[in-house]
């Protein structure tokens, strides 16, 4: 994303322009580590919008990465970014934060990392920050601004640049989309009914009995297809439901978990903070 470099490149400026003198210099890398005797070097890998996520993998990319880890440098990396340090072997054992919509991807396919989490926007890990979203980039620099420069730059950019410096947590924007394309027809049959009997209590029986299948296998291939049980999948929908209701009109959580079909609006609210996070 050619935005978060060149914000990159502004937030760093307007840092120096704040604190009077050139604290902050930010360079182009294309080589191995350079000679540049700098106090502390903070190696910045940008996000992108591509999919292809095993494309991290470009093995002279991630040498320079593990070369430039063992120079003591600090590496960071924003959204998918996250994917190339990953691939180096550099998150083992660490906490990491990315997109929440990369969040399990990342988890199952590196099973070493020690925690992936959705919910905050920064994590730093010492020689390793990471950071969610693709805009979450801001949040990341000012972080490192604080870090290496103190609380009162940091908070002197942040407010010339009217950005949160506690940034806000990424549970706000969390969404749960549903998952059609796992090519299984009979679970989609079934994801389909589910949608539309959300405000009932529906059951695992009614729903093979409506696909025409056993409750046995319905519930290996939903899990199979969706990485949800039914009652989990349709709790999904419920707080998806209810964030939606909440964002369109002033309605209260009682009239909203009532229409979910629950009588103790008490209990919606604890599955809806288990889900998201956060209270409704």
């Amino acid at each position: 994303m050619p935005s978060a470099i060149t914000g990159v490149q502004d937030l760093f400026t307007i840092a120096n322009h704040q604190a009077g003198e050139s604290l902050f210099v930010v360079n182009p890398l294309t080589s191995a580590v350079p000679k540049t005797k700098w106090e502390r070097r903070v190696i910045f890998i940008p996000p992108c919008l591509s999919e292809d996520l095993p494309s991290f993998s470009h093995p002279d990319t991630l040498a320079l990465l593990r070369l430039w880890y063992k120079s003591r440098a600090v590496i960071v990396a924003a959204c998918a970014g996250v994917f190339w340090l990953s691939n180096s072997g550099l998150l083992d054992g660490k906490q990491v934060r990315t997109h929440w919509r990369l969040c399990q991807r990342l988890s199952d396919n590196f099973p070493n990392i020690k925690s992936v989490d959705g919910r905050e926007v920064v994590v730093d890990q010492g020689d390793i920050v990471t950071a969610a979203g693709l805009y979450a980039f801001q949040y990341l620099i000012l972080h490192l601004i604080a870090r290496f420069s103190g609380y009162t730059l940091a908070k002197k950019v942040s407010d010339f640049c009217l950005l949160d410096l506690n940034g806000r947590l990424q549970a706000y924007y969390n969404r749960f989309y549903p998952d059609f394309s796992h090519g299984d027809k009979l679970i989609v049959k079934a994801q389909q009914y589910c949608a539309s009997r959300l405000r009932l209590n529906v059951s695992v029986l009614d729903i093979s009995g409506h696909c025409h299948t056993s409750e046995r296998t319905l519930l290996r291939r939903f899990k199979e297809a969706t990485g949800f049980t039914p009652k989990q999948y349709i709790l999904q929908l419920k707080v998806e439901d209810a964030k939606k209701s909440m964002e369109q009109g002033k309605i209260s959580i009682d009239e909203i978990s009532a229409d979910l079909g629950y009588s103790d609006s008490s209990n919606f609210i604890k599955i809806f903070k288990s889900i998201s996070g956060i209270p409704p």
